[in-house]
């Protein structure tokens, strides 16, 4: 019997991914398509639109090939992505290469932001990280105007991808709410819209008129598949392209995390933390609270670690050893740390291998261990790195229960829950129950439902993440352990205040 399917497409760091599934959220493939990133000078990171595009087209084909899939049974399509950002002419043409998410260069740009002290900054925790893309449009303005009056549009991966997609250019309500500073709704001190005073006093009045197009919600239709680029793809022209969002944020649809008590857990080289809440939650150590980002009438409060999954590859890399090569280096990994007792006999692991994101917004922190003995082998030095980051999430955890944000249950997906040691360590630190779900790429996922409600097949957001994902397995936390982590955690918090001061000399 032929059925409807819908497509997400998870535009990464590293490369493209997309998804196809029922209206159920049962998966029928995946296929995966990488794209290089080019490191110009230290700090800077780019990419070329071209790849992305070749990348989108290769996995969908690839998906409907793996799954044996008619294209007529497709009914609608969308497109996560970071906020990485390029100028455009008038038709969306690409003038530039592409600043991505992880590129620094505008480190004094965002510290000019930061120091404006304007009151809207309250909803990105007070600061602005040189991640995000007010700085480098600043940065962009400042050090290539010639590029910048010459240029039609500056947009996001997401809003050139989706142009390919429909040939309507829009900037994604989800980013802008959650990066950009765009208010979807008055307060006594920020109004609707740009943040105007903001862009003014750092002259970057006219960013404005660069980004194109009213912002579109997540969920909501952009437009229909182009002719051409339903030529491109192999599926019929006319088709629902919907907006999605922020690859994380694009996960809490995957995950359901959508009613408060739920954490996102999104797990792979750094790790997001997300929430929803029905009230503002201001706080230093967040970011957010973000209004209107993923649901209407809701906020998404968000955290994150810089360095997990990655620290767990640098110690790989630099200490593997003997340990075997691709996914069983994984596996052999887990069974070393296995064979050492809780609290690591003794070590104690900061995981700020690339500065401390929340709750404590410290980008000269740095990575730590101590307690090292000559009994202290790979197989402690890989727990200690498993407990040091289910330490920063327990933080993160204690900062969100502070401000009245209770987490019940976490839900967890990413590249970390192919780990059942750091799963179990991460529920026995939090305290907390873990669930996984039945599709484990949960960011796909998300824009699948974004693609279903843009198509008509739910009515909204929330009905169709109940429809389409399934709790899976549930990892209980060991309370005989507990007081070990206790423990742990105290000594992981007090080696971060000892050390403080030195990292600030730099």
């Amino acid at each position: 019997m032929s059925e409807d399917l819908v497509i997400g497409i998870d535009a990464g760091t590293a490369g493209m991914r997309a998804g196809l599934f029922n209206l159920r959220g049962q998966p029928r493939g995946f296929c995966d398509q990488s794209y290089p990133t080019r490191y110009p000078q230290p700090g800077w990171a780019e990419q070329q639109p071209s790849d992305w595009w070749r990348a989108l087209v290769q996995v969908v084909r690839g998906c409907l090939e793996i799954s044996q899939a008619r294209p007529e049974q497709v009914i609608g399509l969308a497109v996560d992505a970071p906020c990485n950002i390029l100028f455009t002419d008038q038709n969306g043409e690409p003038l530039s290469a592409s600043l991505i998410w992880m590129d620094l260069r505008a480190t004094a740009q965002a510290q000019m932001l930061s120091m404006t002290g304007d009151p809207v900054l309250r909803y990105c925790g007070g600061d602005v990280p040189a991640e995000w893309p007010v700085p480098k449009a600043l940065w962009l303005k400042q050090q290539q105007f010639k590029s910048w009056e010459q240029a039609a549009y500056l947009v996001e991966q997401m809003s050139w991808l989706t142009h390919r997609l429909t040939g309507v250019l829009a900037i994604p309500l989800n980013s802008a709410a959650a990066k950009w500073h765009y208010r979807t709704a008055a307060d006594a001190d920020s109004p609707t819209g740009w943040p105007e005073r903001l862009l003014v006093e750092v002259g970057l009045e006219d960013l404005p008129e660069k980004v194109p197009g009213q912002p579109l919600a997540m969920g909501a239709k952009a437009g229909e598949l182009t002719r051409q680029a339903a030529g491109e793809l192999g599926l019929p022209a006319g088709i629902a392209v919907a907006m999605s969002g922020i690859d994380a944020h694009a996960g809490m649809l995957g995950l359901n995390v959508l009613a408060p008590g739920k954490l996102a857990l999104i797990t792979g080289t750094s790790t997001c933390q997300l929430a929803q809440s029905a009230r503002p939650v201001f706080d230093h150590g967040l970011w957010g609270p973000f209004q209107d980002a993923v649901m209407t009438g809701e906020w998404t409060l968000e955290a994150g670690q810089a360095s997990t999954g990655g620290t767990v590859r640098w110690l790989l890399d630099t200490l593997g050893g003997a340990l075997p090569v691709g996914e069983e280096r994984y596996a052999a990994a887990d069974a070393a740390a296995s064979a050492i007792s809780p609290g690591a006999e003794g070590l104690v692991l900061l995981d700020f291998w690339q500065g401390s994101r929340t709750p404590i917004k410290d980008p000269r922190a740095r990575g730590t261990i101590w307690g090292l003995t000559p009994a202290h082998g790979p197989g402690h030095l890989l727990r200690a790195v498993y407990e040091g980051t289910a330490y920063g999430n327990r933080h993160i955890l204690d900062k969100l229960n502070e401000l009245g944000v209770a987490t019940r249950q976490i839900v967890a997906c990413g590249g970390g829950t192919r780990s059942s040691l750091w799963l179990q360590v991460l529920a026995d630190v939090a305290g907390l129950p873990i669930t996984l779900t039945t599709v484990p790429d949960a960011v796909a996922l998300g824009s699948a439902i974004c693609a279903a409600v843009g198509a008509g097949a739910f009515t909204d957001l929330r009905s169709a993440s109940q429809a389409m994902v399934h709790p899976g397995q549930v990892v209980e936390p060991n309370p005989g352990v507990r007081a070990i982590y206790d423990e742990g955690y105290a000594r992981y918090r007090a080696t971060y205040a000892a050390l403080a001061p030195l990292f600030q000399q730099g």
